[in-house]
């Protein structure tokens, strides 16, 4: 008799052993874990469910489970309920998909759904999944902005690439002289793009592009360089920069860097104005050959006076008095953050 009474025993204390186990999968789980029935009321919500929504445990059970879904889910969820059970017709049982969940404070957020069906030999249930996905949503948004400004970005250099070699070849004497020309204009543009890349494309400051010119000319010491702490957004950077190279090839062609004596002296200030303050910058050059203006207009003065001018919303000048070049920058500088301008900040 003892025999016979202790094998139901056991399997009623392994069914027990069971499922507490399970329970404890499921209480444990990382996941939201929802049980509805077959009328979509809500028969076990999961610790990781009270968590996401809000609600315990004791305020869902018995609940109509749309309580957790906004506009349209909610008023849909019924109709979907009642289609499956009569036509089987599915929409998310068995396959999963983004959805939208709302909280127990009325906000919405972005879930990954999968349900599965099952059914305890009496009734059918179904076991919803969630996971909460606005990271990745935000991450996700995040890589598709970033790839519209990569292609933008690219877009633009390949524009300026080709405005320069039309340019360039377009007012060469020589092939030789355009190749030259060519490889150093492009050079300037990667050495511009190179200080904004270190920024992460946030910026550049003022003195770091001046850096950046005196550097590739390789002679630091007939510089002199005096300025505030500037930061210029990116498309006013990289055009100043290469303004600057420019300049610095005609001096080191024609004028104070030509010779071994020679000086360029560059200062910066920022100047109160109205409504707006204003960036100064002068290039003057110094103890140089004799200079007198040029008989025609090249690429590079167009570059620095024209396209300068227009990238930084202000006005650029340059000047040949017979002791040097002078250039003059009168910039508008715009508030930190704004497009196309000079915006203010530490450098």
């Amino acid at each position: 008799m003892a025999t016979k009474t202790t094998a139901p025993r056991t399997r009623a204390t392994r069914a027990a052993a069971v499922d507490a186990r399970y329970r404890a999968i499921v209480d444990t789980a990382v996941d939201a874990i929802v049980v509805i029935d077959e009328r979509g009321r809500v028969e076990a919500f999961n610790p990781a469910a009270e968590r996401l929504f809000g609600y315990s445990v004791a305020e869902m059970v018995g609940q109509n489970v749309n309580i957790l879904m906004p506009e349209p889910y909610h008023g849909e969820h019924d109709g979907y309920l009642a289609r499956y059970r009569d036509t089987g017709e599915r929409r998310i049982i068995g396959i999963g998909r983004e959805v939208e969940g709302r909280r127990s404070d009325g906000t919405t957020f972005p879930l990954e759904l999968s349900i599965a069906e099952w059914n305890d030999g009496k009734r059918r249930f179904f076991t919803g999944v969630m996971r909460d996905v606005t990271d990745r949503r935000r991450a996700e948004e995040l890589q598709r902005l970033m790839i519209n400004e990569l292609n933008h970005r690219v877009k633009n250099t390949l524009a300026t690439v080709q405005s320069v070699a039309g340019q360039t070849l377009r007012n060469a004497e020589t092939l030789e002289d355009a190749r030259d020309s060519l490889t150093r204009r492009l050079l300037a543009l990667s050495r511009g793009h190179d200080i904004l890349t270190a920024e992460s494309w946030d910026g550049a400051a003022l003195a770091d592009i001046v850096s950046a010119v005196i550097a590739a000319h390789g002679e630091a010491e007939r510089f002199s360089v005096d300025g505030t702490a500037i930061r210029l957004a990116p498309k006013p950077a990289l055009a100043l920069s290469m303004a600057l190279h420019e300049l610095m090839t005609n001096a080191t062609k024609y004028g104070a860097l030509s010779n071994a004596a020679g000086q360029v002296r560059i200062t910066w200030r920022r100047e109160a104005g109205e409504g707006d303050d204003r960036l100064k910058l002068i290039w003057e050059e110094a103890h140089g050959p004799t200079v007198s203006p040029p008989t025609r207009q090249g690429f590079g003065t167009r570059l620095i006076t024209g396209g300068l001018a227009r990238e930084l919303g202000g006005e650029v000048r340059l000047d040949y008095p017979a002791s040097g070049v002078v250039c003059e920058i009168d910039a508008r500088l715009g508030k930190t953050g704004e497009s196309n301008r000079f915006f203010r900040g530490a450098a």
